[in-house]
């Protein structure tokens, strides 16, 4: 599987290149470089079944919006999505659970989604933002057993995706939601959701494969 993944990934491989790779131990989107010659590309590693990309403070995300020009109409629903208590704050009490509060809501929540689906460059910010960073490529699974997806890839599955229907703020397959809305700290901050990303890269490998093949 490593072989087949740098001769997909690396030009001018041979089996007689060293190798090499270095872990970030920063926090960042990349986790760890691998190096074939004088090729270096940077890596971002999933595993499990967790589906969480990105953790951010909620005030962090709407300061970035207001500087790409989102509407303020379209923070404030964002806003009032993410605390569920009819605040921009999270200083109301919660009198619904968040089922019924999107429900009560559903037409600001379509109103957020289609202004997204609507602006191709700042979805490709956000996913930036979101997944890929520096990143080069993405790596689901484990050392027996992984899969891959491309920075271009990324980028383009998403944006083929953007406009499928959901109850939910989102950013094609990628959903915004709050931590938790329970604890006094992580009710501040946003988590943006892949779910099934595992399964996803695999459908991007596999409609590669049958257009390679």
């Amino acid at each position: 599987m490593f072989k087949d993944f740098l001769y997909a990934n690396f030009s001018n491989v041979n089996d007689d290149m060293l190798i090499t790779s270095y872990v970030n131990l920063n926090k960042e989107k990349e986790d760890i470089w691998i190096k074939v010659g004088k090729e270096k590309k940077s890596i971002s590693i999933k595993m499990g079944k967790a589906n969480t990309v990105h953790n951010e403070y909620i005030y962090s995300f709407t300061d970035y919006l207001a500087k790409e020009k989102v509407p303020l109409k379209i923070i404030n629903i964002i806003l009032e999505y993410f605390f569920a208590d009819g605040t921009h704050n999270g200083s109301g009490a919660r009198k619904l659970t968040f089922p019924d509060y999107k429900l009560k809501i559903k037409r600001k929540i379509k109103k957020v989604n289609k202004y997204f689906m609507r602006h191709d460059d700042l979805l490709i910010k956000l996913i930036n933002r979101f997944v890929i960073g520096k990143t080069d490529i993405l790596i689901h699974g484990t050392v027996d057993n992984f899969s891959y997806i491309t920075k271009d890839e990324i980028i383009k599955f998403l944006l083929e995706c953007k406009d499928e229907p959901s109850s939910t703020i989102h950013f094609s397959k990628l959903i915004f939601a709050a931590k938790s809305r329970n604890n006094p700290i992580d009710k501040f901050i946003v988590q943006i959701r892949w779910y099934n990303l595992g399964d996803e890269i695999e459908l991007v490998r596999n409609k590669t494969k049958k257009t390679c093949d």
